[in-house]
């Protein structure tokens, strides 16, 4: 019997892709942010704080560039913006590894309360997270209990239960995870004020992980079991794409130092650079970051497409590209910078610490194309 495949191929317009003034303004604003606000010696600095990241930095964020209300809807207090206008945001802070929670906080969380079956009665939640006054961490593939009042629609309640590898988990106000109450599964948003907190070492020193213990933790229903599939189904999708934009914008910023380097180290009275072994390798970082860009670019317009078929196949693929892309890069530039590049001074390793620690904490290449090989049958 022949196996029907899907065509994996793009089904929007390429046009979706191409760049416009109003990104491209966006891009300059926060890359100028970061220039300002992100240099490595900061970065170095802030995570060895007891936040594990700037507090001023994450005022700056959400006072001047306003990132948490950038993509939601302005009826609901945001901006009304699209997610390919956020992917913007997530290259440029991705590129500098600012440790900011921007992608739990700022990006799904929001995600999740702009999604609530009731928006209204998480309004007062939603703008704090917008202002940064409240951070949210995100677990979406654990599950606690949610005890409620008694019998009939799962309203808010309590819950028990514990959550491991949390990002952001020592330090975030409220968590989204999934509940089970009764034997249906909802989406709920826990205040983790009493919850016991336990700190993991980490790979990636830019994002903190810890596991919670959560024992009657006050909890709100955001998602009941009718949209609970299609509601968690759309914050994974919002997360691949987001940390592929990120991973893009890293790729990125670890060739422009690599072509820098090259070409101020000296050997034989010339360029590193000039060596055709070296421009090999180079050639090949820029045609892992031009492909890592157009993937996530692409998913990230997808998602503001209506109707779009193929939103699930162009995260899968934008993860897996942007994934090996980020690990690639990461290692080429710790090989093309020479012995410096292994040392702990200079800021390659942590650019692969945060491509190992992604893999371990979200999946890497390899299980998104287990996903696309799903998507497309094979």
């Amino acid at each position: 019997m022949t196996q029907q495949t899907r065509t994996a191929r793009p089904e929007a317009d390429p046009s979706i892709i191409l760049p416009t003034p109003e990104r491209e303004e966006l891009r300059a604003v926060v890359a100028q942010f970061v220039s300002r606000h992100g240099d490595h010696e900061g970065i170095r600095q802030s995570v060895e704080t007891d936040l594990g990241y700037s507090d001023a930095r994450w005022r700056t964020l959400n006072d001047e560039l306003q990132v948490a209300a950038l993509a939601v809807p302005e009826e609901l207090g945001g901006h009304g913006f699209g997610f390919a206008d956020l992917g913007v945001v997530l290259e440029e802070t991705g590129a500098a590894l600012l440790p900011e929670p921007i992608l739990a906080s700022a990006v799904v969380a929001c995600q999740a309360l702009v999604r609530a079956d009731d928006p209204d009665s998480v309004a007062d939640l939603l703008g704090e997270v917008m202002e940064g006054t409240r951070t949210v961490g995100v677990a979406l593939d654990a599950e606690v209990t949610l005890a409620t009042g008694g019998a009939g629609p799962v309203t808010d309640g309590a819950v028990d239960g514990t959550v491991e590898g949390v990002l952001w988990g020592q330090t975030v106000d409220s968590l989204v995870v999934v509940a089970d109450s009764g034997g249906e599964q909802v989406l709920v948003i826990v205040d983790l004020t009493g919850a016991s907190r336990q700190a993991r070492e980490v790979v990636d020193l830019t994002r903190r992980r810890a596991d919670l213990r959560l024992e009657a933790a006050p909890a709100r229903v955001l998602v009941g079991a009718g949209r609970f599939g299609d509601a968690v189904r759309e914050l994974h999708l919002i997360t691949g794409a987001a940390l592929a934009a990120e991973h893009a914008g890293i790729a990125a910023r670890l060739l422009d130092d690599t072509v820098a380097y090259v070409g101020q180290r000296h050997q034989f009275g010339r360029p590193i650079g000039s060596f055709q072994a070296i421009k090999h390798r180079l050639a090949d970082m820029l045609v892992d970051r031009e492909r890592a860009r157009s993937a996530a670019m692409y998913a990230l317009a997808v998602l503001d497409e209506d109707g779009a078929t193929d939103v699930d196949l162009a995260v899968a693929v934008a993860s897996s590209v942007c994934a090996d892309a980020v690990t690639a890069s990461a290692y080429e530039a710790i090989q093309l910078h020479g012995g410096i590049g292994f040392t702990w001074e200079h800021s390659a390793h942590f650019y692969l610490r945060r491509a190992l620690g992604d893999e371990g904490a979200f999946g890497g290449g390899r299980q998104a194309r287990r996903s696309i090989a799903d998507l497309v049958g094979v």
